[in-house]
């Protein structure tokens, strides 16, 4: 049983989403999910950056959600 428990355990690990992560929203902002606590901001506008086709993103706004992970909000600048 407990090799079952760990066998489980290593599965959802391997499955865990990278965090910083895009976050699709509508119109023309995205949000990109983190976790403060391991993450920094420098970080987080990086991934936000590399989202972009033109490598710019503007800061909107920020967040904590109901999961405990910080949400910043971008918007692509259009050059």
């Amino acid at each position: 049983m407990r090799r079952l428990a760990l066998t489980a355990l290593v599965a959802l690990a391997a499955c865990a989403t990278q965090l910083p992560q895009i976050v699709e929203r509508e119109g023309d902002t995205f949000d990109v999910r983190y976790d403060a606590a391991v993450q920094t901001q420098a970080e987080v506008d990086a991934k936000a950056n590399s989202h972009c086709s033109n490598g710019a993103a503007g800061y909107v706004s920020q967040q904590t959600g109901f999961d405990g992970f910080a949400y910043r909000t971008y918007r692509c600048a259009f050059r």
